[in-house]
């Protein structure tokens, strides 16, 4: 009895351990990166689900009840996941919130203009904007529609470069430090490692590349600009000209015509858009395809930190052994 007592005062008088802040992501490459600044600390949690869009996600009530309970919320932001801004306000108000689009340090690119991917699709998304507004009065048009259609500013995909990822964990693990002051150290550790590691990873893409440098390629939509230009590698084409949109028929053809002048080898399909337009593309030609996943929904890792090298090797890989063919 007197040795319980004097056990149970003794851990009466050891300091309380702070609980592990409760944080939550919006995408699953975006889990990645914070699961490895916490390792070994905690596990983050993530709203979208696999197959979902990140674009026009719809929260469940399980999804707003784990968003309240969240002390630190890390999304890439209203570019991406637009539908997250308001409940993130509204739901979780006293949480940190570290919108990435929002932060600097890392290389930003602007979105492209359609007329990066030809005349032809400059042209039908002129007409597609004036025939839908055709008959609208020109100061109503400007007032009600001002911003629309229009994609101008940050290009939201940001993670497809791993040097970004770096700067992004860094930033991460300063606001995990904020939230929890006593594992303050092992964040801070953690984000200098993966430095080194998104470093080597780096590497590792480029190897896989260099054989097919140079390739002509059409990507599914245009998502893969901060890939791109992180490897050197630009496409030739993109089938949806813009996140979750349709490519029409002048688009579609000016895109036939590359690929009958033997200019493309190879075309990407994910899951944002319909693998009926790669099939349509490759109809009558011998032109390779690969499928690539940028959001990680259908990807696999050994562990949840090991998702964001998984997800940009698979790019690379699938990439290369499509142009290899």
């Amino acid at each position: 009895m007197l040795r319980s007592t004097a056990l149970i005062l003794s851990l009466a008088a050891l300091p309380a351990l702070a609980e592990v802040p409760q944080v939550i992501t919006d995408i699953a490459p975006v889990q990645s990166l914070v699961a490895r600044v916490m390792d070994g600390v905690g596990v983050p949690d993530v709203l979208l689900p696999p197959g979902a869009s990140p674009h026009d996600y719809s929260l469940r009530p399980s999804d707003a009840q784990r968003l309240a309970g969240a002390d630190l919320v890390i999304w890439v932001g209203h570019g991406l996941t637009p539908w997250l801004e308001d409940p993130v306000q509204t739901l979780a108000p006293d949480a940190i919130h570290l919108e990435l689009l929002e932060t600097s340090g890392w290389t930003a690119l602007e979105v492209r203009d359609v007329a990066a991917f030809g005349p032809a699709a400059a042209e039908e998304h002129e007409g597609e904007h004036g025939a839908e507004h055709e008959g609208e009065h020109e100061g109503e048009h400007d007032a009600e529609h001002e911003g629309e259609h229009v994609h101008t500013g940050t290009d939201p995909h940001i993670w497809l470069d791993p040097a970004n990822a770096a700067v992004l964990m860094g930033l991460i693990a300063q606001e995990l430090a904020a939230a929890d002051p006593e594992n303050a150290a092992v964040y801070a550790a953690n984000a200098t490692a993966a430095t080194a590691e998104m470093a080597d990873l780096s590497r590792k893409v480029e190897a896989v590349l260099a054989p097919v440098a140079g390739g002509q390629y059409i990507v599914p939509h245009d998502a893969y600009q901060y890939f791109e230009a992180a490897f050197d590698m630009p496409a030739a084409g993109t089938i949806s000209l813009t996140d979750a949109s349709t490519p029409g028929p002048a688009h579609i053809a000016a895109l036939q015509e590359q690929i009958s002048a033997g200019n493309v080898t190879c075309i990407l399909t994910d899951p944002q858009t319909s693998a009926e337009w790669t099939d349509l593309l490759r109809d009558g030609s011998i032109t390779g395809t690969a499928a690539v996943d940028p959001d990680g929904a259908s990807q696999s890792a050994d562990s949840l930190s090991g998702l964001y090298p998984a997800i940009m090797m698979s790019i690379a890989t699938g990439l290369a052994t499509c142009l290899g063919k």
